[in-house]
């Protein structure tokens, strides 16, 4: 599926070239038929404090200055009313500046991202909506190697809408298909079947009651993985979620979502989830309207499989404060949380990683902080830039005893990330 989105891709980038309107300004976009064309680039220059995430308590921290370019398109329907189609399609390389270090200069590479989505008669009674999106990753590990760690993940899915007369009632049903393959670790590969209803009752203009079920098969493409002289089963899962609750407006500046229920993991083997699950926010917009201004207030309770146990939840509260200025030309973020994750089901003893042997305990979990700060200024209608600050630390003292190349790590460690981007979109 995705080789036929890079299809179109290309066939609609010739479009462009041969159908741009004569009186196109820049950031009106390239008309083609039906269609509005948004190609750019992006460029961030920034510094990364731990480009491996060690602990500065045990280990020499390896920081390095980066530069990212990223070529992108954006690509939408003039006239959504029968057909709505929506794509937005990146391919990025990041290039760390440190000739003296071969395993910083071995984390540079290319990462992609395509999201498509067509929707069919979503303002009439009945609606379809199909959906895909590719993720293609460029991480690196949390111990020094010249490797880095890639991933491949694919969702594909469809959604079917009942929207009666009114709209006071609707109903979504939708099928999702996603397949998760990691290159250095080709024995945890998944998929995952996901199958989801939805249905709200709007008893207000913009308020409205939600029910949702949520059911899911995890399948491994291997049935175990070797680690070090260890063999450990692939556990698949059938992870089943009910929630309800409200969300919406209540006032012309309050708006609050409050859904609670409860999730099963349903795990083929060993420990599985059974717990409380909630997703909690209270929103308050500020100042003039046009600037969508707000602060917020949150909480989230949930869990989802690991690749180092059969699951994790975690708790993870978080507030955040969004400003505008000058007609939004000029934008301030602010964010922060706290994930407090606990992991069930841990595949303790001895693992092969990037780097060497790490030996995992019986008992591991995450105190994760982080604060995000971003300003973001558009200098013209096809001209911004930004500057871009990111906190990461992990205070857990939980330690994993290494061998090999591999070093001993304590889990915990703390990084800061500086970016000043600048993007032109047409």
């Amino acid at each position: 599926m995705t080789m036929g989105i890079g299809k179109s891709l290309g066939i609609v980038l010739a479009l462009m070239v041969v159908s741009a309107s004569a009186n196109a300004e820049p950031g009106d976009g390239i008309s083609a038929g039906n269609l509005t064309v948004h190609p750019g680039i992006r460029l961030v220059g920034g510094f990364d404090s731990n480009v491996f995430f060690l602990s500065s308590d045990e280990a020499e921290v390896l920081s390095a200055p980066s530069v990212k370019v990223t070529p992108f398109v954006n690509i939408g329907t003039t006239n959504p009313d029968v057909l709505n189609l929506d794509l937005k399609g990146s391919v990025g390389w990041q290039q760390y500046l440190s000739p003296s270090s071969d395993v910083i200069q071995g984390q540079s590479g290319l990462d992609a991202n395509v999201d498509l989505g067509v929707g069919i008669n979503e303002k009439g009674a009945f609606s379809v909506k199909f959906e895909d999106a590719f993720e293609r990753t460029n991480e690196p590990p949390s111990s020094p190697s010249a490797s880095s760690f890639d991933r491949t993940i694919n969702r594909a899915g469809i959604t079917l809408g009942l929207h009666p007369s009114g709209r006071v009632f609707q109903h979504f049903l939708s099928y999702d298909w996603t397949l998760n393959l990691n290159d250095q670790v080709a024995d945890i590969d998944r998929q995952l079947h996901d199958f989801t209803l939805r249905n709200y009752w709007k008893f207000l203009p913009k308020t409205a009651f939600v029910l949702t079920g949520d059911l899911g098969i995890v399948r491994y493409e291997n049935a175990s993985r070797n680690r070090g002289n260890q063999t450990f089963t692939n556990v698949g899962s059938m992870p089943l979620r009910v929630t309800g609750g409200i969300t919406g407006l209540f006032t012309n500046r309050l708006s609050l979502k409050v859904i609670a229920g409860w999730g099963f993991g349903f795990y083929d083997e060993g420990e599985t989830f059974s717990g409380l699950l909630a997703d909690v926010q209270a929103t308050y917009a500020i100042g003039a309207t046009a600037e969508k201004s707000k602060v917020y207030i949150g909480y989230e309770k949930q869990f989802g499989d690991a690749t180092i146990a059969n699951y994790s939840s975690w708790h993870k509260p978080y507030a955040g404060y969004e400003q505008g200025f000058a007609n939004r030309r000029l934008r301030l973020k602010l964010r922060g949380e706290i994930l407090l994750r606990s992991y069930e089901g841990i595949f303790s003893g001895v693992h092969n990683v990037v780097g060497g042997q790490v030996n995992i305990p019986n008992t591991l979990s995450d105190s994760l902080v982080k604060v995000k700060a971003g300003l973001g200024f558009n200098i013209t209608r096809w001209f911004s830039t930004s500057l871009d600050y990111t906190l990461s630390s992990n205070l857990t003292a939980d330690r994993l005893t290494a061998s090999g190349s591999a070093e001993d790590s304590l889990r915990g460690y703390t990084r800061h990330f500086v970016g000043l981007g600048l993007t032109v979109k047409y």
